[in-house]
């Protein structure tokens, strides 16, 4: 397991748990904590976005590929590197405009926890980052097979 699916996991875990603790004070003693919803959504936008990451990581994001397959070999490889840098290209420009947005929300505090928004938004960057790691890895892996079948 890598580690954004272990954060990932460990997001889920919170989510539950907080989620689970909040039903309990509201049914059991009529007082639920204010903090859940902030903690929970914290950890649910986590939980998406680093599940995403170790989705794309174990490439298990649905793919179609029935058309592709039909292509000769040398179109076949040149599809595939134009998307691999559509992919790269994208998950960069998540990355920079995440990161802009994250900054500018840190003045922005949360309503009840006065969190700067920035807990939530710094999702999207880094688990694009990783995304785009994992991507430049694919474009290697790439070029090394087309290479390796010379």
């Amino acid at each position: 397991m890598n580690l954004d699916s272990l954060l990932s996991c460990l997001a889920l875990a919170v989510v539950i748990l907080s989620v689970t603790y909040g039903v309990v004070m509201r049914y059991l003693f009529g007082d639920p904590p204010v903090w859940i919803n902030e903690v929970s959504g914290i950890a649910f936008t986590w939980m998406v976005f680093l599940g995403a990451s170790a989705a794309y990581k174990k490439k298990m994001h649905i793919g179609i590929d029935m058309l592709v397959n039909r292509l000769p070999s040398g179109a076949r490889w040149a599809f595939q590197l134009a998307s691999q840098l559509v992919l790269s290209v994208f998950f960069g420009y998540m990355v920079v405009y995440g990161v802009i947005f994250s900054v500018e929300s840190f003045a922005q505090p949360t309503s009840i926890m006065r969190l700067p928004n920035t807990v939530f938004y710094s999702a999207v960057p880094v688990s694009f980052a990783l995304m785009l790691i994992y991507q430049l890895g694919n474009l290697r892996t790439q070029f090394q097979t087309r290479s390796g079948m010379r």
